[in-house]
Formats: C-alpha cells, sequence, structure tokens
C-alpha cells in the first residue's frame, strides 16, 4: 500500500513539474513579447540584455518553443506511465479473477459465484467509502453489499 501511494505522489510531482514549467513558458513569453517597449515610464529604457538567458526575438521565440515541446512532452510521460500502472492493477485483478474461474471449472476449490476480484473489475461486489484522515490522505473501504 505505501508503494502505491507513493507512486501517487511521483505522478502527482511530475505533473505539478509540467505545470510550473508552463508557466515559467507563460513568463518567458511574457517577457519576449514586452521586448524593449517601456512600461508606462516617459524616459526611455534599455532593451534587456537577454529574456530568459536569450539575446535576440528569434532565438527567444525558438527557444520558448522548444520548452513549450519539453514541457508537453514531460507531461504526456507522466500520463502514459499513470496509465501503465492502472494497466497493471487491471491486469493484476483480472489474471486474479481468470485463475479463480480455472479452479472452478477444474473443482479443485470451492469459489462464490461473486469473486471479489471479478466484481471489482465489473465495478461490482461491495462499495468503496473513502474517507479522510487527519493527514489529508484518503482511504478506501470495503463496505459489504446489502443483502
Amino acid at each position: 500500500m505505501l508503494h502505491r501511494k507513493q507512486t501517487l505522489a511521483v505522478e502527482a510531482e511530475r505533473l505539478a513539474d509540467c505545470d510550473l514549467h508552463d508557466a515559467s513558458n507563460e513568463r518567458l513569453n511574457a517577457n519576449l513579447e514586452a521586448g524593449d517597449r517601456a512600461m508606462g515610464f516617459t524616459t526611455p529604457v534599455d532593451p534587456p540584455s537577454g529574456v530568459g538567458g536569450v539575446d535576440d526575438y528569434p532565438t527567444g521565440k525558438a527557444h520558448l518553443a522548444y520548452e513549450r515541446h519539453l514541457a508537453a512532452r514531460k507531461r504526456l510521460d507522466a500520463k502514459c506511465d499513470q496509465a501503465d500502472r492502472e494497466l497493471e492493477e487491471a491486469l493484476g485483478v483480472l489474471t486474479t479473477a481468470a485463475s479463480g474461474l480455472v479452479e472452478d471449472a477444474d473443482g479443485s476449490e470451492e469459489h462464490a459465484s461473486d469473486d471479489e476480484g471479478l466484481n471489482l473489475l465489473a465495478g461490482g461486489g461491495g462499495a468503496q467509502e473513502v474517507e479522510s484522515n487527519s493527514s489529508g490522505d484518503a482511504g478506501v473501504n470495503e463496505i459489504a453489499p446489502a443483502a
């Protein structure tokens, strides 16, 4: 259970990093658009020596495009890893349910017709109650189905 919580925290951290990258890109874009315009002052101002570490507008726009693609790729990587994790979890439940069905067919072990793994996969079985503890973590508790 701790490993899963760690995995979820890492996924959230990676997506937050993408949000930070997007915000930084917007700031860079605003600096590029502002260029050497005076911001409400009547005296001329010297143009910035470099916007985000870039000396000229075309290079700055190219750098911004690169940073935007980088942020999009990082977000896609995080989402793909999240989808892979969810697929592995679903496959584990499906494998457990299938092994129970094989054992039922062999007659080697008795199982109830509402096998827990199969019901979880199909969305049936016990309802889940989510409760929040004092640390802010959400816990999931199984509630027995009403008879």
